[in-house]
């Protein structure tokens, strides 16, 4: 017969290394946006400066 399988109990550091993979993803979405609202701000200040120059 074979033994029946089973997960293994969760380890100490299971809940460390799942709140840091979260973190690593907030981190990594966080900065795309980032990312985005600085392209955007740059397309604005050039339009403005373009604007104000004439």
């Amino acid at each position: 017969m074979m033994p029946s399988q089973t997960t293994p109990p969760p380890q100490p550091g299971d809940r460390l290394v799942a709140a840091i993979e979260a973190q690593t993803v907030a981190i990594g979405r966080a900065m795309d946006r980032s990312v985005l609202i600085l392209l955007a701000a740059a397309t604005v200040g050039v339009a403005v400066m373009a604007l104000v120059a004439g």
